[in-house]
């Protein structure tokens, strides 16, 4: 199989990868944890009552403590790069005729002053679950608290798949791409690996569900909504494809 064909192949597979994924979760989408489920679970019995709350503030806490740490992280990378920037920047040009320092150690403060600003944003904005649980919390009925926490958690998971979706289709179409861009066969061989990895991502994005994805799931398991059946891809006997589904009973 010539370069140019292999290279065919496999952004075909890519486009097969995206549409068993995307019915696998449109599907779901359809068949667990609809209003009629957030109903049932909202009048459980008072043992219950506060099931849906207590996943919604797990779900919180943990996104407040990646949030903050994530930021924390970024702040301090960010000011580390404009740091070593400024410093390249200012090196005797004797030294450095060729002006590299000045190049890199520019690029370093723009990629250290975006990477701070993104990080300040991280610190001071806070994360969708977050602000759910907080506009929820004040409602004093317990019964009304407990529903407004299932709606959440609905929606959030909704949020985090689409989110997947369009990450990993992005990654998809741009492997795809990078694989039908290359030319024939003494054409460099960096745009396929580039291809591969995207496709990497692709799968990790189709497959990975979010926090916000497994928390309702949790909450859907618990409240005694059967799940649905789980998405299983891998690579069979010759190189061959294949697609399943798994449930647990």
């Amino acid at each position: 199989m010539n370069t140019r064909r292999k290279r065919v192949v496999v952004a075909v597979t890519v486009l097969v990868v995206l549409a068993v994924s995307s019915v696998a979760v449109f599907a779901e989408e359809g068949s667990a944890g609809g209003p009629g489920d957030i109903a049932r679970l909202a009048g459980q019995a008072p043992s219950q009552a506060l099931l849906a709350e207590q996943y919604l503030s797990r779900l919180s806490a943990r996104s407040k403590k990646v949030r903050t740490l994530a930021g924390s992280a970024g702040l301090a990378a960010g000011a580390l790069c404009v740091a070593g920037g400024l410093a390249l920047m200012s090196e005797d040009d004797e030294a450095d005729w060729l002006g590299l320092g000045e190049l890199f150690g520019t690029m370093a403060v723009i990629t250290g002053g975006t990477t701070v600003v993104g990080s300040v944003i991280s610190l001071t904005i806070p994360s969708s679950a977050e602000r759910a649980f907080t506009r929820i919390r004040p409602i004093e009925d317990p019964a009304l608290r407990e529903r407004a926490c299932a709606e959440a958690l609905s929606g959030l998971s909704r949020k985090g798949r689409k989110t997947r979706m369009i990450m990993g289709g992005l990654a998809c179409a741009l492997g795809v791409a990078s694989a039908l861009s290359s030319g024939g066969e003494d054409s460099s061989e960096g745009p396929f690996f580039l291809a591969a990895s995207l496709g990497g991502l692709a799968l990790y994005s189709f497959l990975v569900k979010s926090p916000a994805e497994r928390t309702y799931r949790a909450y859907l398991e618990q409240g005694g909504i059967k799940p649905v059946p789980d998405l299983i891809l891998g690579i069979g006997p010759r190189g061959g494809f294949r697609a399943g589904l798994s449930l647990e009973f």
